[in-house]
């Protein structure tokens, strides 16, 4: 039934319902009005007005339906609703851009080249790039598409206004100012844009410029009755078509969302229609112009005449609108699918529900994924951006690689596609080795093995690593055949067409058509209609593109990285578009792109201030006071009446006038990253109208509506209602699994779990043990799940200490064997420094030369601070009797002089390998006294408070291991002396320039001081250092005023104890990994001090203070500690 009817001024459709007509005017016989137009409010029955008449004059002659783009889809499926199974034969849905094909493929031009966006584009950086010196405001020109795109949308308008450039150029000549410059310079682009364009003979118009130039040449439209739907405004082009339309058609009738009673809401629809009656006038055709105006008495109806206009209270009964505050967008998009699935089960199909947001780039990933886990079919109206497609990011990325030194994010960014013969795993064994040693640049195409260890500076080429070296290297050859010969192509190629033509010959050899039409068939089984779609038109897209680099650049020359970034460039102008898949779908839709027609039941996301309205500046490139100069010119754009924030106030009122059952607007009350949101207008103004209406806030019962959330609740209370319905209903295996999941806490591993991470023995080197000490589980993730962190191979304190490790080790050697180490000159420790750090260069850092100037200064650094080490170790030798006995003297192992220190506990057998750096001897009354010495890198000491919980005991394990199984290595009886950590660290002073070289001798003295525990008896200490009783200068002593010594030092009886309290921690350990700990246990020293701050697994862990528990490290004083060690030996 019509909501209008000739002649009456009211009409009562229903109860509560009425129409009246304002100022109707008669026909006078059977002569046609030209010119309709029919304007009303939203609901006012516009569209439905223009269908009913396409049915009743079918048969008379052709209707056409004249609809935008983004509407063409649902416009069809009303004609056919509205015409039945001979819609098709009685008439036509058309947008102009299909209009123009239809006229373009009578009169000819359908084929004619026609410069898309992406052509554009590139016309316009070429011109500009030509005119650059000459520009006063532009003289340095962005390259970024969004002002190239601002200058190709002024072009298009100058040219849609036919504004000649010799006319643009003599119209600003003489206009004054910094808006003269402006507008001179913008003229000076133009003309080089104009003359490169017909310069090639291209035709510069868009298919609906050329529509507007070749219908009055066409009759597919005289004598058919047109009628235009949906839109609310029209620019110079269509208005200039409609003129046309107006004289060949028998009609033409236009519909126009608009009240002439609120001119402010209106604005924009109403200058449109004074613009058409002119048209109309000018032509000589009949006006006839009709208000349609329904007055609907529901809630809904209330408020969309009344959210914009007077406000006036809602006094009826109960309202259908919901007002929801959620937390986040996420779990904003999470309500709506709730409500979705809930309106679902009450029987609403899904095409009776809409969505729609103003803000799509937020909301659409989000509405996407959730719609898709919660079953929700949908059709999402947007854009899509073809660069986020794998096809083309593998081809784009190929590109930026090959033109831009084999940059680590290009290489990746490619591989990681999926759609190259590199497997995922080897990717990642590739992007590490890359990762650790930054390779890059020419470091990919040569063809030359990669030698460096897969591990790092300083380790031994063990066969597991040359075995991923090897590994590695298969990997790169493929990586190379992959890109060497679009590298070769681009470089050789200097003109854009050729390397357009490389470009597309690498596209096929990698398979890009073949897998682009797998991908899409992929898609389509699986049900994804929409992203099928999008897929099978990204090779015609890139096809298009190269095209448009040869015809648009030809043999014009240009270099890798202009290539690379014009082809990105080029992209970006495109996007895929579809259209629903199958009828029963949700419609998601932007607010700007809302095709206006009712539903049932409308949800409107994202209604936060600054979002509804959003009210951009002017993004093109004149603003209004620009604009309005050109027009005292006589140069006349854009109609600058138009408003942009009536439009936006009118797409929001579209919107609120969409459903006719129920509406809810959402919002969040919070973005990303915790700022606080405010909400729209929109809702102060329901509440105004509505003060019933309450604000609902998020407490996530929704959840319960989800099938994964809901099972997620469930899950967290065992025999609770949810979980019962989910064990009814099928979900008991998941809901088993979950309370065994529930029940595991974090800190444990089945004796299965042990086994398999572990084995039955658990082989450990002694630095582990301080990993498993430290936390029990960033031990479990580095050495049971063997979790890596991915680290740039630097030469810093580990790789120093490995580098002074070899030199101390080789230098001391060396003096032993030959003059002795107390002996040597300090010409003679310099020589053989230099010796070996020329060795350990060639044998360890690979392309040393290739290195930076500062890698290279920092490791002559090195050199001096070696040379210093190496002559206070031969000076301490000097003052001692003592001297080395072994050198990297080893613990089980493969080449372990010794066996490994082994313990069981329960199932469980721990099995300690490791190497001594150096043992040195003194023999006396028969007795070898030995000392463990380790050279430390880093600043740390020897510390009682550490060993007491079972950390830094490295030293102390070799040393009784030592003193049990030494014996038959010395060929004597072993006692413990002690253990020593040697500084190995950097240690060059930055010094005042006037101090003197004695006190920069103590200063490097105090620094290169030994830390560790020694045996407190006279005559040991005074073999290790001659003067240690009354002046000590290398071991870890005091000498009080009364001559007592102080320090940490132990008695023969206390080091016995140790040995057994060592012995036990030792055993704990292996009870610990047998009984699968897995705590989040860190040791903290202090609150700047924690296991926690520097941990590589601070992700995966989430350590929380509330749930996890920390091992706090106290100040321990000898006393205390001794003390300890007492109990806990007496109680073994």
């Amino acid at each position: 039934m019509s909501f209008f009817a000739s002649g009456e001024s009211g009409i009562s459709f229903a109860s509560g319902v009425k129409c009246c007509i304002i100022h109707p005017r008669t026909r006078e016989g059977d002569t046609p009005v030209e010119l309709h137009i029919l304007m009303g409010r939203a609901c006012a029955g516009k569209s439905r007005r223009v269908l009913e008449e396409i049915t009743a004059r079918r048969s008379q002659r052709g209707q056409v339906l004249l609809v935008p783009e983004h509407a063409s889809h649902e416009a069809e499926l009303d004609l056919c609703r509205a015409c039945g199974p001979t819609a098709s034969r009685d008439a036509e849905v058309l947008s102009f851009r299909s209009l123009a094909t239809r006229v373009l493929g009578r009169t000819g031009g359908l084929a004619d080249v026609t410069l898309d966006a992406g052509g554009k584009l590139l016309t316009m950086r070429r011109a500009l790039q030509e005119v650059s010196g000459r520009l006063t405001v532009f003289a340095r020109p962005s390259q970024r598409p969004a002002f190239l795109r601002q200058l190709v949308a002024l072009a298009d308008e100058l040219y849609a206004y036919r504004v000649q450039p010799e006319t643009l150029l003599r119209q600003v000549e003489d206009i004054p100012g910094a808006a003269g410059d402006k507008l001179r310079s913008a003229a000076l682009v133009f003309a080089a844009y104009d003359a490169r364009l017909h310069g090639d003979g291209f035709d510069v118009r868009s298919r609906v410029q050329k529509l507007c130039d070749a219908l009055p040449e066409d009759d597919y439209l005289t004598g058919k009755d047109v009628y235009v739907d949906g839109f609310s405004y029209f620019n110079r082009v269509e208005e200039d078509i409609l003129a046309t339309v107006l004289r060949q058609a028998h009609s033409l009738t236009v519909t126009l969302l608009g009240d002439m009673h609120e001119m402010q809401l209106f604005q924009n629809a109403i200058g449109q229609r004074y613009r058409l009656e002119r048209m109309a006038a000018e032509s000589g055709a009949k006006c006839e112009v009709e208000h349609l105006v329904t007055c609907v008495s529901t809630p809904l109806g209330h408020l969309e005449r009344h959210c914009f206009g007077d406000t006036k209270e809602w006094q009826g009964g109960d309202v259908p609108i919901r007002l929801y505050q959620a937390d986040t967008a996420f779990s904003e998009v999470e309500y709506v699918s709730s409500q979705l699935r809930r309106l679902a089960r009450q029987g609403v199909r899904w095409r009776d529900m809409g969505v729609a947001a103003r803000n799509m780039d937020v909301y659409g990933p989000l509405l996407e994924a959730v719609f898709r886990r919660d079953g929700i079919p949908a059709y999402i109206s947007r854009r899509s951006d073809i660069l986020d497609k794998p096809v083309l990011t593998l081809l784009l990325s190929a590109v930026d690689a090959v033109t831009g030194g084999f940059e680590y994010e290009d290489v990746f960014r490619c591989l990681k596609t999926g759609m190259t013969s590199v497997t995922e795993q080897e990717c990642d064994l590739l992007e590490n080795y890359a990762v650790r040693w930054e390779i890059r640049g020419n470091m990919w195409l040569r063809d030359v093995d990669w030698t460096a260890c897969p591990d790092g500076y300083g380790l031994e080429m063990t066969p597991r690593r040359q075995a991923q070296l090897s590994e590695v290297n298969r990997v790169r050859r493929q990586v190379r055949t992959l890109f060497w010969q679009l590298s070769e192509g681009l470089k050789d190629n200097k003109t854009a067409r050729g390397k357009a033509e490389v470009l597309y010959t690498f596209a096929e050899l990698a398979g890009t058509p073949d897998i682009l039409k797998r991908r899409t068939e992929a898609l389509r089984e699986s049900g994804d209609m929409q992203a099928a779609e999008e897929y099978a038109q990204l090779w015609h897209i890139f096809c298009q593109v190269l095209d448009q680099f040869v015809e648009r650049l030809g043999d014009t020359e240009v270099d890798g990285e202009e290539f690379a970034r014009l082809l990105r460039l080029t992209l970006s102008q495109y996007a895929v578009a579809t259209i629903p898949a199958t009828l029963d779908q949700v419609k998601v839709s932007p607010l700007t792109r809302n095709d206006r027609h009712p539903v049932r039941h409308l949800f409107l996301l994202g209604a936060n201030d600054s979002v509804l309205p959003t009210v951009s500046a002017n993004t093109g490139l004149l603003d209004g006071a620009e604009r309005e100069l050109l027009q005292q010119q006589g140069i006349a754009l854009a109609d600058a009446d138009f408003d942009d924030l009536s439009s936006e106030l009118q797409n929001i009122y579209a919107a609120l006038a969409q459903p006719t059952e129920s509406l809810t607007v959402t919002w969040p009350a919070g973005d990303e990253t915790g700022a606080r949101l405010l909400p729209s207008f929109v809702v102060a103004r329901i509440r105004q109208l509505f003060p019933a209406v309450r604000v609902e806030r998020e407490d996530g019962a929704y959840r319960r509506e989800l099938p994964v959330p809901a099972l997620t609740l469930a899950g967290r209370c065992p025999e609770g209602a949810l979980w019962r319905y989910f064990r009814e209903n099928g979900q008991g295996a998941v809901l088993n699994r979950m309370a065994a999941a529930r029940a595991m806490g974090r800190g444990r591993l089945s004796p299965e779990a042990v086994r398999s991470l572990y084995g039955g023995t658990v082989a450990m080197s002694a630095s582990r043990l301080d990993r498993v000490k430290t936390c029990h589980f960033g031990y479990f993730m580095e050495y049971g799940l063997r979790a890596r962190e991915r680290k740039t191979a630097k030469f810093e304190a580990p790789e120093i200490g490995t580098f002074l490790h070899y030199l101390l080790e080789n230098v001391l050697r060396e003096l032993d064997g030959g003059e002795g180490i107390g002996q040597a000159h300090p010409e003679r420790l310099r020589a053989l420094v230099n010796r070996f750090t020329d060795q350990y260069i060639a044998a360890v850092i690979d392309g040393y030369g290739d290195k930076s100037a500062r890698f290279r200064y920092l490791f002559s650094r090195l050199r001096e601070t070696a040379c210093t080490i190496v002559e206070n170790a031969v000076e301490e030798m000097h003052h001692s009797d003592f001297r080395p006995m072994a050198f990297e003297l080893g613990f089980g192992g493969r080449d372990g002089q010794l066996p490994a220190i082994t313990v069981t506990a329960g199932d469980t057998t721990l099995s300690v390998t490791g190497k001594v750096d150096r043992v040195d001897g003194w023999l006396k009354d028969g007795r070898l006294y030995l000392r463990v010495v380790d050279y430390k890198t880093g600043k740390k000491s020897f510390d009682l408070a550490d060993v007491r919980c079972g950390l830094g005991i490295q030293m102390l394990l070799y040393l009784f291991a030592l003193q049990r199984s030494g014996a038959a290595y010395f060929n004597s009886p072993v006692e413990p002396a002690g253990v020593l950590y040697l500084p190995a660290r950097d240690v060059i002073l930055r010094a005042d320039r006037a101090v003197s070289p004695e006190k920069l001798q103590a200063s490097l003295r105090r620094e290169l001081r030994r830390s560790g525990m020694i045996l407190a008896e006279p005559d040991v200490l005074t073999a290790m250092e001659h003067e240690a009783l009354e002046s000590p200068c290398f071991l870890p002593l005091g000498v009080a005023k009364d001559g007592t010594l102080t320090g940490s030092l132990a008695s023969a009886v206390q080091l016995g104890k140790l040995g057994r309290y060592v012995d036990k921690l030792l055993h704990r350990v292996a009870e610990e990994l047998g009984a699968g700990n897995i705590d989040a246990d860190p040791c903290v020293r202090g609150p700047q001090e924690s296991a926690c701050d520097h941990c590589a697994f601070a992700s995966a862990c989430w350590f929380d203070e509330r749930r996890d528990k920390a091992q706090y490290l106290q100040k321990t004083t000898p006393e205390e500690f001794w003390a300890a060690v007492d109990r806990e030996v007496s109680h073994g």
